[in-house]
């Protein structure tokens, strides 16, 4: 019995990659290669767009991984099941001539980019390994098949990756380096698994969103031309696309839309829901489409960034790219210069008033409260006479940065409403929350220890704050609430400082203050 087992697929990109590995490192008389069915719903379903993507996807992470083996981007990924079959059925005649087998369908499918379940390169393969072209494939062969398929269900990988399993019960999983496959095969424990959703994109890297719903064979050259220079995403469908950009790491610089007859429609989807989920802009550019002046026309007036016939080459491809993403970034740069506050870091007046209309209209919808805290430093004019200019804008940098952390959901916003004034909005929060929010914020201030010997309520810098919270409906306003916590702020201000006070609160004591 051999000492270790390979679980692998014959259309599985990352299987192959091993079992060149461990061809290279003179391991394979080492170890028994079962060959399983990673996909073996494959046949019934041929070759979609969303399998030729996925395949896409795993061959360039296969190559980023192993850039010592040879590896082409196949035009389908067939079915291997027959293929399998004949390599169980040549053991009963040749053990070593059914792993040259093994090897010659490996490359002619990873390497060649041949149909392996096409008779013709069966059987070619079958006459290149030296064995007899009439193989019994029979009921032996397809109980050894559904036996090994049975192990490897058994292993819960959990994942269509490669597994060696050795004797002790260690595994090794997904594509490992060769230092990891020599310390796995000296009795090292290591638990690796890689595959094209598991990878980590490069941080230094633009990332570009590749959509197509139809054939996208015919962009494989000029993306395998620039996958070196961006992360390459390949969502299989329009719903995959907007799961990208909600995503926190896998967020596109760029859209690349493949012109297939659905083209005209994608780009308007593409285009609603960009809109709808308010994201900061991000180009789509038609790729491989008909030279076509009308056609051009129209894809620039349904807001596409560029168009690229199809026969362009890689260069002008990665000329037009490049172009594209330095416009997104000068697009950000003002986009973030018309709404950060360039003091502070954060939000201005401006940004704040979009961001109140649209929680605003939000809030209408579902009926729920929101909250707006506004806050003043205290003596803030006295702590610039005092300690000068850049003490004062330090100590608001200071301050700005209180107001963030004391927040912990992403949809809260801080803003600068104005000099040394802030304000702070809250959806879903009502006046009991916001409250309590408000008064974090003063503690946290306080415990910054900026010194300030101008106050008459302390010697630290503090803060008055004014707190308010609207349901929205036909009676009140977004004005309405901001007046409502201004009047607040000012009560603060007014009575004691360093202070909190809630709508209303100070109507309840109004006589009491005259």
């Amino acid at each position: 019995m051999d000492k270790y087992i390979v679980y692998g697929d014959l259309n599985c990109p990352y299987s192959y990659a091993v079992h060149q590995k461990l061809k290279l490192l003179s391991l394979l008389d080492q170890v028994e290669f079962r060959l399983v069915e990673h996909a073996p719903d494959l046949g019934l379903y041929g070759n979609r767009p969303e399998i030729l993507t996925e395949l896409a996807s795993d061959v360039f992470a296969v190559r980023s991984l192993a850039e010592e083996i040879p590896l082409a981007l196949p035009p389908e990924r067939p079915d291997s099941r027959f293929a399998i079959l004949c390599i169980i059925a040549a053991q009963d005649v040749n053990r070593q001539q059914a792993e040259v087998l093994r090897d010659l369908f490996y490359t002619a499918l990873w390497v060649d980019g041949k149909d392996i379940s096409c008779p013709s390169v069966i059987f070619n393969c079958i006459e290149k390994a030296g064995l007899p072209v009439e193989l019994e494939v029979d009921e032996h062969c397809e109980e050894q098949l559904e036996r090994w398929q049975s192990q490897w269900d058994k292993s819960k990988v959990g994942s269509r990756i490669p597994a060696i399993v050795a004797a002790d019960d260690r595994k090794l999983l997904g594509l490992p380096s060769a230092d990891d496959l020599a310390a796995f095969f000296a009795g090292e424990e290591h638990n690796i698994q890689n595959d094209s959703a598991k990878l980590q994109r490069s941080s230094s890297l633009h990332s570009i969103a590749i959509l197509s719903t139809g054939d996208i064979t015919s962009m494989w050259a000029p993306l395998d031309a620039i996958r070196g220079d961006y992360n390459l995403l390949l969502p299989a469908s329009m719903e995959e696309l907007k799961q990208l950009f909600n995503s926190d790491n896998f967020s596109p610089d760029l859209v690349l839309l493949h012109a297939d007859e659905n083209w005209h429609d994608l780009l308007r989807g593409y285009q609603s829901f960009i809109e709808r989920m308010k994201i900061s802009y991000t180009p789509i550019a038609i790729v491989g489409a008909e030279d076509d002046d009308s056609l051009e026309l129209a894809a620039y007036a349904a807001g596409a960034a560029d168009y690229i016939p199809a026969g362009r080459s890689a260069g002008i491809l990665k000329a037009r790219i490049s172009m594209m993403l330095d416009l997104k970034k000068s697009r950000d740069f003002l986009e973030r210069s018309a709404r950060i506050d360039g003091l502070t870091g954060i939000n201005n007046r401006r940004e704040f008033e979009k961001l109140l209309e649209q929680e605003w209209r939000r809030s209408s919808r579902t009926n729920q409260s929101l909250a707006l805290i506004m806050l003043d430093v205290d003596f803030f004019k006295p702590y610039n006479d005092s300690y000068g200019h850049l003490a004062g804008d330090s100590a608001l940098r200071q301050i700005s940065e209180v107001l963030q952390s004391s927040l912990s959901r992403p949809y809260d916003a801080v803003c600068r409403y104005g000099g040394e004034e802030f304000a702070i909005l809250m959806p879903e929060t009502n006046i009991s929350g916001a409250q309590k929010v408000a008064e974090l914020v003063r503690e946290a201030v306080i415990k910054q220890a900026i010194p300030h010997d101008r106050s008459s309520v302390s010697d630290v810098v503090t803060v008055s704050q004014g707190v308010a919270s609207f349901v929205p409906s036909d009676f009140n306003s977004p004005m309405q609430l901001i007046q409502a916590a201004d009047k607040a702020l000012y009560h603060s201000k007014e009575t004691s400082r360093n202070a909190v006070t809630i709508d209303g609160q100070y109507r309840e004591n109004k006589d009491n203050l005259q």
